[in-house]
């Protein structure tokens, strides 16, 4: 009997290691919590847009941070949207493109969504980090 269990644990840690994981766990890289600001847009009184984001909502997400890969910067800025990094949720999208993530002192922009096999199991939120923009 337990050498069956041992034989179901090997199964299972080589079927994790084929199969590689969905999430960037890597060193440093454990959930972190995220407010989600919302983008709204109006006109000023000269009648030009401004973009301001709802800070009252505070809706948390629990994700992923990690870098973006080369390749995925290069193909993000050939659709003119620069991205710095990659942000993975569990379940389906909470925030949207044109919102903001704000993690501490950081703040990340929505460039993209995508829900992989439109599935809700997992949400990939690609961001620029901007430090320029102070929070307004």
């Amino acid at each position: 009997m337990t050498t069956e269990l041992q034989a179901a644990r090997e199964e299972a840690a080589g079927a994790m290691s084929r199969t590689g994981s969905p999430m960037y766990l890597q060193t440093g890289n454990l959930f972190k919590d995220f407010t989600i600001e919302k983008k709204s847009e109006g006109t000023t009184a000269r009648g030009r847009v401004k973009a301001s984001y709802d800070r009252s909502e505070g809706t948390q997400l629990r994700a992923v941070l990690a870098d973006a890969d080369p390749q995925e910067k290069e193909r993000w800025q050939q659709q003119q949207h620069p991205i710095t990094h990659i942000i993975t949720q569990r379940g389906a999208p909470l925030a949207e493109e044109g919102d903001r993530l704000i993690f501490g002192q950081r703040i990340f922009y929505i460039q993209g969504v995508d829900d992989p096999g439109s599935l809700g199991i997992w949400t990939i939120y690609y961001v620029q980090e901007r430090s320029d923009t102070h929070g307004d």
